[in-house]
Formats: structure tokens, sequence, C-alpha cells
């Protein structure tokens, strides 16, 4: 069974309208869709990849866009950054062992 796209109907402020004469409609679709994706994401009510699903691209061209317009895609929490000075401090002590084995 195929998937029914529907259309909803949105009323648009006219101050935006000046900036989407001569913009085809399946072109003001395609960003408005883009749009509520990236809201939703940033909003943290979806995750990366329904976002992008959402938006109907793959997760690295949504992540691109977001790229592109500053946003951050991957959350960087303090349990990563525990994890990462663990992991360092664990190389350097590796480190360590290797050069007194060296000399």
């Amino acid at each position: 069974m195929a998937m029914e796209e529907s259309k909803a109907r949105v009323g648009i402020n006219p101050d935006f309208l000046p900036f989407l004469q001569g913009i085809h409609d399946d072109s003001i679709d395609e960003d408005v869709n883009l749009s509520l994706a990236i809201y939703l994401f940033t909003a943290k009510k979806v995750t990366l990849a329904r976002a992008a699903e959402l938006a109907r691209r793959s997760i690295a061209d949504f992540i691109q866009v977001l790229i592109n317009h500053n946003i951050h895609w991957a959350e960087y929490t303090d349990e990563h950054k525990k994890q990462d000075d663990e992991t360092i401090e664990f190389l350097l002590k590796q480190e360590e062992k290797h050069d007194k084995i060296d000399k």
C-alpha cells in the first residue's frame, strides 16, 4: 500500500510573500518540510535520523544542511568528555610503559 501524501493548508504571513516570488510551489514545500525537520531536531522532538527522513534527505545531506546553517548536529555531553579524558589518560599511561620498556 503506497503512502499517501497529505497536503496541509498553512497560512503564511504576508510579509514573507516578497521573498517567495518566483519560487516554484514544490520548492516551497521542500523548504517548509526541511525547516520543520530542522526545528523538530533542534527542539529535540526527533532524532537526527528521523529529521533527515522527514526532510526526505540522506543523513549525510541533512547533516550538511545543519552545518551550512551553523547548527550543531552532534551532542558532546559531560559523560562523553569524561570517557574521552579516561581514554586519554589510559593511552598516556600505555605510552609511558612502552617508553620505559624501550629504554
